[in-house]
């Protein structure tokens, strides 16, 4: 097996398409299909950037496992036959999406996922979860819910009035996107409308709207939905083999 159909195979295996999967790498439409006897090393770094776990000695020779060694029990359960077909696992990452005041993050925790959330067939199109923090965008979002999402890697594909996660080197947020004044930037917008009932902010919103310039977009995810409980928990279920 050549290396150009080894990476058919791993976008296969991560539900995207080969156009999603030269679009990540930045590279032109039928990318994948040129390649012809290996790839370079530039291309193979943006590769493992995008994909930490894929095996890079299987991507280069064909030996060993499409992935690192590094899938939770569960997921090995899942992956040896028993999850029914139709059904997908997401990656859940337990840092807190900042909906309420802005403040500084590690994105570094991120790196792994803590838990694989089984939604059967309702999110089959997502890539990641997180947990929801604060109250701006209550009650489209209570703090401690998870929101499921899909990474967007064309900008210019928001849908604006929509609800996304933004990240950039400073800061994780959820907000509802609009169209800028310029096309330099985003408007991120809360939906809860509180005001301010004294002091000099009185009769204002508590959560003013605000500039996100692109430039500073380290990632965007649309959020395809919400977990959420009645109850505070911080429990994400997993089938076990029992």
């Amino acid at each position: 097996m050549a290396v150009r159909d080894r990476i058919k195979e791993f976008i296969k295996s991560e539900n995207i398409t080969i156009s999603d999967f030269e679009k990540q790498m930045n590279v032109a439409n039928g990318y994948v299909n040129s390649i012809s006897k290996g790839i370079g090393t530039d291309k193979i770094e943006i590769i493992l950037e995008k994909y930490p776990n894929l095996n890079l000695e299987w991507l280069i020779t064909g030996n060993g496992k499409m992935l690192k060694n590094t899938e939770k029990p569960d997921v090995k359960f899942y992956e040896s036959g028993n999850i029914p077909s139709g059904r997908k696992l997401i990656p859940f990452y337990d840092i807190e999406t900042e909906a309420g005041t802005i403040q500084v993050s590690n994105m570094e925790d991120g790196n792994e996922p803590a838990e694989y959330i089984d939604a059967g067939d309702w999110f089959l199109d997502a890539d990641s979860a997180m947990r929801v923090h604060g109250d701006s965008m209550f009650p489209e979002y209570k703090s401690g819910s998870i929101i499921v999402m899909r990474e967007v890697f064309d900008k210019r594909l928001i849908v604006y009035g929509e609800d996304y996660m933004v990240q950039t080197c400073e800061y994780r947020a959820i907000k509802r996107l609009y169209k800028g004044n310029n096309e330099s930037c985003w408007i991120a917008c809360s939906v809860n409308d509180e005001v301010w009932e004294k002091g000099p902010m009185a009769g204002r919103l508590i959560y003013e709207p605000f500039d996100i310039f692109l430039d500073d977009v380290i990632k965007v995810c649309r959020v395809l939905g919400c977990v959420k409980r009645n109850e505070s928990s911080r429990i994400v279920y997993n089938r076990r083999k029992k």
